[in-house]
């Protein structure tokens, strides 16, 4: 379906919604597959508009969802009236998708909090995400003017983020930087891959530990793309343990990718002073890092 956008300066998430009557994620769904030209070309959702552009909008049929309020334990970490930031457990999905409509994150974020997202009918809280098997600190919006104002923070990369990843084989490097752009893998719709035609990616990657076939590193994060992590690493020839869709291996009975969100600093909205927050390594990481620092 094509639309001629009629207002300046709007983003394109925010004219694509509105002209086409559809709710902002069913239309950020869209983004994220790619079923959205503006001048036939792939826009990014972030895109400001101006009045005569050419929308062209592929629609795919709208998810029966269930956001039911779900008992389902996450820790919390930092509590305000407007946003809080939690320990995301891994093995569990952070929003409504195809195979997973329900015992989602949402579903347990709506147990937990009052959240009043009046511009998101199936991510209400979701400021940005983490794949189902990689845990750690995520941040929760209460209410939609938090969730711009927080989305706002990540869209203009003004926030430090730092995982802690348990990687196959032995570096010749302590500290490397990498920047590979990143897009759908052509092959399997599943991945994403370094790709000429992809979004810019950077990640930093730091040593902590060595073991004799393994390794524990510090990857901080420049921006925001899906699998970043995962892929950089894989295309460096040192995947995550546990990660079999990019190369990694399930070892020890370890069948996660070896991902853990540790550490985020930023300046939360409306604020002068600097939130710092830090997560240890999970449970099943310790254990897996003691097995493999035992290897000879």
């Amino acid at each position: 379906m094509e639309y001629i956008n009629d207002i300046d300066n709007e983003r394109a998430d925010a004219a694509c919604a509105r002209l086409s009557g559809k709710s902002r994620s069913y239309i950020l769904s869209l983004f994220e597959e790619n079923l959205i030209l503006i001048n036939n070309k792939i826009a990014k959702k972030s895109t400001k508009l101006k009045a005569g552009d050419k929308i062209f909008i592929t629609f795919k049929e709208e998810p029966q969802i269930d956001l039911t309020p779900k008992n389902i334990s996450f820790d919390i970490v930092y509590d305000n009236e407007n946003f809080a930031v939690i320990n995301k457990p891994a093995g569990l999905v952070v929003h409504p998708a195809p195979g997973n409509f329900d015992n989602t994150l949402v579903n347990a974020l709506l147990y937990t909090f009052t959240i009043e997202d009046d511009n998101d009918d199936f991510r209400p809280g979701i400021v940005h995400r983490l794949d189902k098997d990689t845990s750690g600190l995520m941040i929760i919006a209460k209410n939609s003017e938090y969730k711009m104002l927080l989305s706002e923070i990540f869209l203009s990369r003004n926030i430090t983020k730092k995982y802690l990843a348990l990687c196959h084989g032995t570096p010749s490097f302590l500290e490397k930087t990498v920047e590979l752009p990143i897009g759908r893998d052509k092959c399997n719709r599943q991945k994403m891959a370094v790709r000429d035609d992809g979004r810019y990616a950077k990640s930093h990657f730091k040593v902590l530990e060595k073991y004799k076939k393994s390794f524990l590193a510090e990857v901080t994060i420049f921006t925001g793309r899906t699998h970043q992590i995962r892929v950089h690493a894989s295309n460096m020839g040192y995947p995550l343990v546990g990660d079999t869709l990019y190369g990694g291996k399930n070892i020890y009975g370890f069948s996660r990718q070896a991902l853990h969100s540790y550490f985020l600093e930023f300046i939360p909205p409306k604020s002068n002073d600097l939130l710092s927050l830090s997560l240890q390594l999970p449970k099943d990481m310790v254990e897996l890092k003691e097995k493999l620092s035992l290897e000879k």
